[in-house]
């Protein structure tokens, strides 16, 4: 949680940033500091990658992905532990360039669909609309992958239909004298009965899900 901390000061120290993007580098890193904890590894550059980075390049990628002052931060203290100071100017200058680039509202809903959240790094002018477009992107993306598991897990209850048509049939022809034909089918068909409605719940979910793709679909058309 220290190298957070120091990591948001170092950004506020290294370049003229903006208030509105500070606070929203210091706000994810309230939620890195927890990761750091132990959830996952931190670790953004190992010691050979810092002896040799091209910050400008680093922020340029950086930009073109856009992603937060967060990223720069992090990379800055792991390359700070290996013995190699950062280059914060030059980091900046090719973030900026990438983000004129990733900022293009033509860009905003193809973030979405790849299912990858927006972080509000686009200038104050540009970030309501892109937002906008980003959100019908990501719509798209939700409901097809509602689509998805929905369809699989019809498909594996049609599979669980006939496999217990195959245990019914296999325990019936095997049953002793014990056992009651008439209850053996009844259990068998509450429990079909069972599956059949969640098939039908699936279903109607199946459909809602599509409509608003389609939804989604045709005001993403009209952004062409």
């Amino acid at each position: 949680m220290q190298r957070a901390i120091r990591a948001v000061l170092v950004i506020a120290q290294a370049a003229s940033t903006t208030y509105g993007e500070l606070m929203l580098s210091f706000r994810a890193w309230i939620g890195l500091g927890l990761i750091c904890l132990g959830l996952v590894s931190c670790a953004t550059m190992s010691p050979k990658e810092c002896r040799v980075a091209d910050w400008h390049e680093i922020g340029l990628t950086d930009g073109l992905a856009g992603k937060t002052l967060t990223f720069f931060n992090e990379r800055r203290l792991d390359c700070e532990e290996a013995g190699v100071v950062a280059n914060p100017n030059a980091y900046l200058a090719g973030r900026e360039q990438g983000l004129q680039s990733y900022c293009d509202l033509r860009n905003a809903p193809q973030v979405g669909l790849r299912g990858e959240s927006y972080e509000g790094v686009c200038p104050p002018d540009v970030d309501p609309e892109f937002r906008r477009r980003h959100r019908i992107g990501f719509d798209i993306y939700s409901f097809n992958v509602e689509i998805g598991r929905l369809q699989n897990r019809y498909d594996a209850l049609e599979e669980r239909l006939r496999r217990n048509r195959r245990e019914f049939d296999k325990r019936l022809g095997l049953h002793d004298k014990k056992d009651d034909p008439q209850r053996l089918y009844r259990d068998f068909e509450r429990e079909q009965a069972r599956i059949r409605d969640e098939q039908r719940s699936i279903l109607n979910a199946l459909q809602w899900n599509q409509y608003q793709s389609r939804n989604a679909a045709a005001l993403l058309e009209q952004l062409r």
